[in-house]
């Protein structure tokens, strides 16, 4: 197999010959993650005394320590207060074709070679429940489900449409593949009822994840926490793959009878407790455990790494374990 029928066949929870790979090792993976530029900040870090911050293209400003590493830090002030004025506020020009010529460019180059790889595009507005509470702060979106349910859902819709446009671009420079990011867990439940999480975003998921499929291309989604609950609902809506970095809060098995082989897994090993507490026998034999349960059915298990392994502390060493046992025991 080609990469590229490789990923589309274990994505779509078809027999392969061996899971794809994408991993730090140096080693040939099976697809390319394609992240687009994006509009410059309104105000780049600047100091002012203890702290630098940082205004983005929404208009939300971050705060860090100052002299602090690099990073977005944490958001001091939303852009968007008051959700009645919600139909007012600017989005910023993310979809503009200019911010996904660098990803073009790859696809082209990548096509030409004799085993082209997967494309997975991150759509430029990735995020509906994530891109909404970072814009208005956490708490203030949690009181608009009861305080201001019918200008929070116009919001979706317009983070909804502006995601379709996004897909559109993404097939016009030719992705296989989009992907989206909404945490909606919590180390042990849903952030909110799911019930609520139907009722407000899956009718969106469902029209957009069609739409995406009507164009041809897979559907990937990042979401961390404990969502098992949710996954057939996702499953349902028509989600091809979910992309979570913690596993063992669920289990593996459980994880694996949840979707019962229609939900594909691209995971790397549980980034809290096993890459963190495990020996490297541990890990070994727990990213065996991925490629047996995630991958039961030789299908529907995509190996990763965590892209910053540095902020959480895995070693160098454990990340080859990882990588060493996926590319072993990934063979079927």
């Amino acid at each position: 197999m080609i990469s590229r029928e490789r990923v589309k066949r274990a994505v779509n929870c078809k027999e392969v010959d061996r899971i794809p790979h994408f991993l730090p090792d140096g080693k040939e993976n099976d697809l390319i993650w394609l992240w687009q530029d994006h509009p410059e900040p309104r105000m780049d870090w600047t100091n002012k005394g203890d702290h630098d911050f940082m205004i983005d293209c929404w208009g939300v400003t971050f705060k860090r320590m100052a002299g602090g590493v690099l990073g977005r830090g944490e958001v001091y002030e939303a852009a968007l207060n008051d959700f009645t004025a919600q139909a007012d506020f600017p989005f910023p020009d993310r979809n503009n074709s200019r911010y996904l010529q660098k990803s073009a460019k790859l696809i082209v180059e990548n096509n030409k070679t004799e085993n082209p790889k997967y494309c997975l595009g991150v759509m430029p507005f990735s995020s509906m429940n994530e891109g909404i509470h970072n814009i208005t702060g956490i708490e203030k979106m949690f009181l608009a489900y009861y305080e201001e349910p019918e200008h929070l859902k116009a919001l979706i819709a317009r983070f909804a449409a502006a995601q379709r446009e996004s897909i559109k671009k993404l097939k016009d420079i030719g992705c296989d593949g989009i992907m989206g990011y909404d945490d909606w867990g919590l180390q042990n439940s849903l952030m909110i009822s799911i019930g609520m999480i139907r009722e407000f975003f899956l009718p969106h998921y469902r029209e957009n994840w069609a739409y995406a499929h009507e164009l041809g291309m897979d559907v990937w989604l990042h979401s961390c926490g404990n969502i098992i609950e949710l996954l057939p609902d996702f499953i349902n809506a028509g989600l091809n793959v979910i992309q979570m970095d913690q596993q063992e809060n669920m289990g593996l098995e459980n994880l694996a009878d949840a979707v019962d082989g229609k939900l594909a897994f691209w995971c790397p090993v549980d980034i809290q407790k096993a890459m963190i507490e495990g020996t490297n026998e541990e890990i070994e034999l727990y990213s065996k455990r991925m490629v047996e349960t995630l991958g039961r059915n030789k299908s529907g298990f995509v190996s990763m790494a965590y892209t910053t392994p540095e902020d959480i502390n895995h070693t160098p060493e454990k990340l080859a374990v990882m990588c060493t046992a996926f590319r072993k025991y990934g063979v079927y």
